[in-house]
């Protein structure tokens, strides 16, 4: 048993920061989302993590600074970041740019169910839901780029005058709303359709609502 602890301890120690910092943000992730932020203390994440209290600080100045970070991390960094800014800079696909965002995130929430119930809780507790949305030192969020996309279709005379902003968020907020309901039946009994039938019944109401006739 001392020989099991001792080379548990030893992994620790080989941990870089960068990987520490890591290890830190995955597990404040789940306590997250399993208690909300009020609820969970930095000393249970240390303990879950296996590490001091102290290390934490040593990386995040403050619990909130830890918070900001994790849902930086949850939230922006997107595969499909790369291929949303391709569509800025190619022959507008209005279908295909909107289809391809709605079908991440609902893959990307059946992949990590931490990232509903953290945006419910973000929501509830106030003061983090923005960290959802805002730029951060890895580039622009989703959000800036779907507002980016949606007003250079408006400038393009593509798609009617519209503000942008209002526009993005109200299709991110669909595309969540759907899936909360999926989780959590908030509206009724979840609906027997595919995702697919779903993301192309959304971006077709959608656009028709952007498009000029």
């Amino acid at each position: 048993m001392v020989r099991v602890m001792q080379q548990k301890n030893r992994e620790r120690e080989r941990l870089s920061g960068e990987d520490r910092r890591a290890q830190i943000i995955d597990t404040a992730l789940t306590l997250f989302a399993e208690k909300g932020f009020a609820r969970t203390r930095t000393r249970e994440i240390a303990e879950a993590a296996g590490i001091s209290e102290t290390l934490i600080f040593q990386h995040f100045k403050t619990k909130d600074g830890l918070i900001r970070a994790a849902l930086a991390a949850l939230f922006h960094s997107h595969p499909v970041t790369g291929e949303m800014k391709a569509y800025l800079e190619q022959v507008n696909d209005d279908d295909s740019f909107f289809q391809t965002i709605a079908r991440h995130f609902i893959k990307h929430n059946r992949e990590d169910p931490r990232i509903i119930k953290l945006a419910l809780y973000s929501s509830l507790e106030g003061g983090h839901f923005g960290e959802l949305t805002q730029a951060d030192d890895t580039g622009p969020s989703m959000l800036d780029l779907i507002t980016t996309y949606i007003r250079k279709r408006v400038e393009e005379g593509g798609f009617t005058n519209t503000d942008a902003e209002v526009a993005a968020r109200l299709f991110v907020e669909a595309i969540f709303m759907y899936i909360a309901d999926q989780a959590a039946a908030i509206t009724g009994p979840t609906m027997p359709f595919s995702d697919d039938k779903v993301v192309s019944t959304l971006v077709n109401i959608f656009l028709n609502g952007l498009k000029k006739k």
